[in-house]
């Protein structure tokens, strides 16, 4: 699987933004997440997460719980 299909085949997953390939061999993929201890209306209960992961389809389906 080549990078730019890894990638595209992460960002069908609902990303928060679209992956990034970073020069060193890695992605940045992004997700949102939920602070479930603040209130529904709290303006920082819903934030983005960014993570750092091998280019790899293992490390994908890892982090997307496949």
């Amino acid at each position: 699987m080549t990078t730019a299909t890894l990638i595209h085949w992460i960002d069908n997953h609902d990303t928060a933004a679209p992956t990034t390939e970073n020069a060193d061999g890695t992605l940045t993929v992004s997700s949102w997440c939920v602070r479930t201890n603040l209130p529904v209306d709290h303006p920082d209960r819903v934030f983005m997460e960014r993570v750092v992961i091998p280019a790899t389809l293992s490390a994908a389906r890892d982090l997307l719980c496949y």
